[in-house]
Order: C-alpha cells, then structure tokens, then sequence
C-alpha cells in the first residue's frame, strides 16, 4: 500500500482510494500530496532538471504565456 493510513474504509476525509502504478492504492489527497512534495508536474520531475535546463525551461514558459495571453487579447479584440 502506499499510504500509511488504511485506504479502503468508509472515511472519505483524504479523498477517495485510486490506484498509482508500481506503488499500490492510495488517498486521492495523499497521491496529489506525493506528487507536490516530489515536484512533478504531469510526467515532468522538476527537482531532476539541471538547473540550467531551468532557466531555460523558465524562460520558454514565460514565453509561451506571453504569447497566448497576446493572442486571446487580439482575439478578443476582433470580436469587438
């Protein structure tokens, strides 16, 4: 079991029980928990990239943000 409290009981107060593959059954909460503590964002394990690999990662995403926040702007100007 991956979590270290009883899972499947009639206390929904975590969450209900899913199944992580490869590490067992857990609380909805205690798995979304894991995933916060262990920094992964989708199948991306942050704390494992290279600190430069950051920045740059940083950089793109700040890029892409910029970009779309623009294109929904000029969208919702022709829609004026």
């Amino acid at each position: 079991m991956f979590c270290k409290q009883e899972v499947l009981n009639k206390d929904d107060k975590l969450g209900k029980p899913i199944s992580l593959a490869r590490r067992g059954i857990a609380h909805a909460k205690c798995a979304e928990e894991d995933l916060i503590e262990k920094r992964i964002f989708g199948s991306i394990h942050i704390k494992e990239i290279v600190l430069e690999d950051l920045y740059e990662l940083r950089e793109l995403v700040k890029s892409e943000i910029e970009e779309r926040v623009k294109r929904n702007n000029d969208e919702a100007n022709l829609l004026e």
